[in-house]
């Protein structure tokens, strides 16, 4: 007798049996094998692939490109987060995304930015850095003591270097703008 869930969609007679097999694929010039999730039918001999399989093989092609283009993998991205201390929620609060960015990035769902995967790696490397991001995301996290003043100095404004402090931008142009003649500023 055959199980409704895994009766073939196609011929309606045998069963799908679940399978892995090997998938060549390139992507920039690199080329590798991929697991491929399906399923065979022991009557007609048709191979498909359900939802489940599918999302299974698009994570691991989104893992393969992470890797090429140089990029955390969703195991590694989860770590740093680890590492840091972050819940999934606390990580989309100090690093943008959205809020289930990092549990798409983890299970490479999707590829997170070059410019996220370097603040990501920075995190982990900087305190300071990733104490800041967590100050203005609200986190509340704080360097202690000697590690705050280091951080103080690279956490300051940006400075006019003639004048020591804050450049302040005024109009020099009278005009309203126009497509064809911006407004001007000057420091």
């Amino acid at each position: 007798m055959n199980d409704s869930n895994n009766l073939c969609p196609i011929c309606g007679e045998g069963n799908l049996h679940p399978e892995v097999g090997k998938n060549p694929v390139e992507y920039k010039g690199q080329t590798t094998e991929l697991d491929l999730h399906y399923s065979l039918c022991d009557a007609c001999g048709s191979e498909q692939a359900d939802a489940t399989q599918t999302r299974v093989n698009k994570r691991l092609m989104i893992a393969f490109k992470k890797r090429v283009d140089g990029l955390l993998v969703g195991a590694e991205v989860r770590a740093v987060r680890e590492k840091l201390g972050l819940s999934q929620a606390e990580a989309a609060q100090a690093f943008g995304g959205g809020p289930v960015a990092f549990s798409k990035y983890e299970s490479d769902d999707v590829a997170q930015s070059e410019a996220m995967d370097k603040l990501l790696r920075l995190a982990a490397e900087l305190p300071s850095a990733f104490d800041l991001l967590c100050r203005r995301a609200g986190l509340g996290r704080v360097l202690a003591g000697e590690q705050w003043q280091q951080a103080e100095g690279w956490l300051a404004e940006p400075r006019h270097p003639a004048e020591g402090r804050r450049p302040r931008l005024r109009v020099v142009s009278s005009s309203t703008p126009s497509a064809d003649q911006p407004t001007r500023y000057a420091a």
